[in-house]
């Protein structure tokens, strides 16, 4: 038994791969904590619930990373990554980047709040979004229902595929009906213009 105790534990010690375990001390500090997290709880619990707990803990911190990720900007200030258009007056856009789903939803929310008076017209740019999930398409029906009620027409444009696909089999009818999504941001621009036009 004494031989057996000495092999198990050079076994433990072999597979215990310290060297790796210290070199992931120098990760940024919230990989460590998931990492100390799952340690503690497989020592003093059980795997398993160290296994769940250290999952819980990365996917709170995967979801914090990506709404960290996503900005929400007025068009304006975003960087030359397209040539300057003239934007009508009684236009305002806005621009999504990055995944656009809980996390990022209420700044989205937050930011179009700030909007200082209401535009006759509101374009939301999604070509930097490549995904969006239930909550991200409650806040643009949210917003577009908001904005209706208060005359200003919403339109989305550059919206890619998996974000498109979604909001058309979610959306309201009369959300398509009104030709809302445009395939590019010249589209919806020459439709903004076509719309504030008098009559």
């Amino acid at each position: 038994m004494a031989t057996l105790a000495a092999i198990l534990v050079v076994v433990a010690y072999h597979m215990s791969e310290w060297r790796t375990f210290r070199s992931e001390l120098r990760s940024p500090k919230s990989d460590v904590a998931v990492l100390l997290v799952t340690f503690a709880f497989t020592v003093w619990v059980d795997l398993t619930v160290a296994i769940g707990a250290g999952m819980a803990l990365a996917a709170f911190l995967f979801v914090r990373r990506m709404a960290n990720a996503t900005d929400v900007n007025v068009f304006e200030h975003v960087a030359n990554e397209l040539p300057r258009r003239s934007i009508p007056p009684g236009v305002e856009v806005y621009e999504i980047n990055g995944p656009f789903f809980y996390g990022a939803a209420e700044k989205f929310k937050d930011t179009l709040a700030l909007i200082a008076g209401k535009p006759k017209v509101l374009i939301i740019r999604m070509q930097g979004v490549s995904v969006i999930d239930a909550t991200g398409m409650h806040a643009l029906r949210d917003v577009m229902r908001r904005s209706r009620s208060e005359g200003t027409l919403v339109m989305l444009s550059d919206v890619q595929s998996q974000p498109l696909a979604a909001l058309r089999n979610s959306a309201p009818a009369d959300a398509t009906q009104q030709g809302v999504i445009c395939s590019t941001f010249d589209e919806a621009i020459n439709r903004a213009t076509q719309y504030l036009e008098p009559r």
